[in-house]
C-alpha cells in the first residue's frame, strides 16, 4: 500500500471510510480475518463507501483473498512483517515489535489513512499501541475498554438490551478522577449506540451505601452525586449487574475485566446445566423444548460474536477490540460497529461531553 504524507482524516458525511484491520491478530488469524473483510466488501453500504486494510503479512493475506470471494477494488493490503502473539507479555511485545501488524493498523489510523482500527489480537498490546499512537482527549487520563451485557431490561429508542460496563481491562487501577471520566465516556457512548437520550450510569461497588467501598469509588460518588452531565443512578452491587438496572456500570479495569468474565462464564455454565437436564430425564426434556425459543434468544444475547467488540474510549480515533476467540461473523460485527462510531463521530461526541460545564 502507497503511504501519502498529505493525506488526512476525512470529515465531510458522505467521504469514503476507510477500516484497518489487524489481521494477524486473535486465535482464528488471519483465516478468519481475512473472510468477515472479503464478505463485507461485497455489500454496499446505504451511505459512504467502506474500504478496507488488511494489515499483516503480505504474502499471506494475498494467498487467502485469492481463493476468496471479494470486491478487489475495496480490499487493499498492508504489509507488516511481524505479529503479537495472544500469549506474550503486551509492554515487551509492543517494544520488540514495533512493526506489527496491531501498531501498523494503529499507525495507519493516526496518519489518516484510516478512519478505524479493528482487532481480535492480544488485547493487553492492542490498547498499550493505541494509547502510545494515538492522542488522549482532553482531560482524559486513562483510555477505558467499554463492554456491552446483556439484561431483561431494553433501553432508549432501539429497545436496546444491553447496558455496558467499562473499564474492562484499558488498564488495572483507577482514581476517582478516572471513574468520573468513565462515567462520562460511557455515558456519551450509551447516547449512540442505544439512542438513550439519558442513560443511567451508576458505580459498581460493595453497598449501596456510598459511605462504603474504595476511597476512589467514595470520592467518584461524591463528585457524580452533583455533575448534572451524568444521570447518576448511584451505587450499584455485583448481584444487580444481570438485572440491568442502569445503562452504564463503571469501575477500575481489574474489576470490570473479573466481572465481564464472570458475565460470560455463568451464561455458558447455564447452558450446560441445560444441555445435562435435557439428557437426564423426559420431564426436563420437554420443558426445555417449550423453552428453546426462549432459551436461544438467551444465547444470541448472551454470544459475544452478536455484539462485535469493545470500543476503546479516550483515545481520539474509533478503535474497537474484538474478543480473542472471535471468528468471522465476530469480526465483522467488530467492524460494522467500527463504521458505526466513525459515522456517530464517537471521539468527538465524547470530547464534546467531557468538555461541557459541570
Amino acid at each position: 500500500m502507497a503511504h501519502s504524507d498529505d493525506r488526512k482524516p476525512a470529515h465531510s458525511s458522505d467521504a469514503p471510510i476507510t477500516i484497518a484491520v489487524d489481521a494477524m491478530g486473535g486465535y482464528h488469524s488471519p483465516g478468519e480475518v481475512v473472510s468477515a473483510v472479503a464478505r463485507l466488501s461485497k455489500y454496499e453500504p446505504p451511505a459512504r463507501p467502506v474500504y478496507f486494510s488488511l494489515v499483516g503479512d503480505e504474502a499471506e493475506l494475498t494467498e487467502i483473498l485469492l481463493s476468496t470471494s471479494h470486491n478487489p477494488e475495496r480490499i487493499h493490503i498492508c504489509h507488516a512483517p511481524t505479529s503479537i502473539g495472544m500469549g506474550e507479555p503486551a509492554k515487551t511485545a509492543t517494544a520488540d515489535k514495533p512493526d506489527s501488524s496491531i501498531a501498523e493498523a494503529c499507525r495507519l489510523c493516526a496518519d489518516g489513512l484510516a478512519d478505524a482500527v479493528v482487532t481480535a489480537g492480544n488485547p493487553g498490546a492492542a490498547v498499550l499501541t493505541a494509547v502510545h499512537t494515538f492522542q488522549r482527549l482532553p482531560g482524559v487520563h486513562r483510555a477505558a475498554l467499554a463492554s456491552v451485557y446483556p439484561t431483561p431490561r431494553e433501553r432508549g429508542e432501539k429497545q436496546d438490551p444491553f447496558s455496558l460496563l467499562l473499564d474492562v481491562g484499558a488498564s488495572l487501577r483507577a482514581d476517582a478522577r478516572d471513574l468520573v471520566t468513565f462515567a462520562l465516556m460511557g455515558s456519551a457512548y450509551a447516547q449512540i449506540v442505544s439512542a438513550n437520550e439519558r442513560p443511567r450510569v451508576a458505580l459498581l461497588s460493595n453497598s449501596r451505601e456510598n459511605t462504603l467501598g474504595t476511597e476512589s469509588v467514595r470520592e467518584a460518588y461524591e463528585k457524580l452525586r452533583d455533575d448534572e452531565r451524568v444521570h447518576f443512578y448511584g451505587n450499584i452491587e455485583g448481584h444487580d449487574i444481570p438485572r440491568g438496572l442502569v445503562d452504564v456500570i463503571v469501575c477500575e479495569g481489574f474489576v470490570g475485566d473479573v466481572t465481564i468474565k464472570i458475565l460470560e462464564g455463568v451464561s455458558e455454565a447455564a447452558f450446560e446445566l441445560a444441555r445435562s437436564a435435557y439428557r437426564e430425564k423426559m420431564a426436563w426434556k420437554l420443558g426445555l423444548k417449550l423453552l428453546s425459543g426462549g432459551l436461544n434468544r438467551i444465547k444470541q444475547l448472551t454470544d459475544f460474536e452478536e455484539y462485535g467488540g469493545a470500543p476503546l474510549l479516550g483515545i481520539d480515533r474509533v478503535m474497537i477490540v474484538a474478543h480473542p476467540h472471535s471468528e468471522s461473523r465476530a469480526i465483522e460485527n467488530a467492524i460494522k460497529l467500527a463504521i458505526k462510531n466513525v459515522r456517530a463521530e464517537l471521539p468527538r461526541v465524547i470530547a464534546r461531553a467531557l468538555a461541557e460545564k459541570e
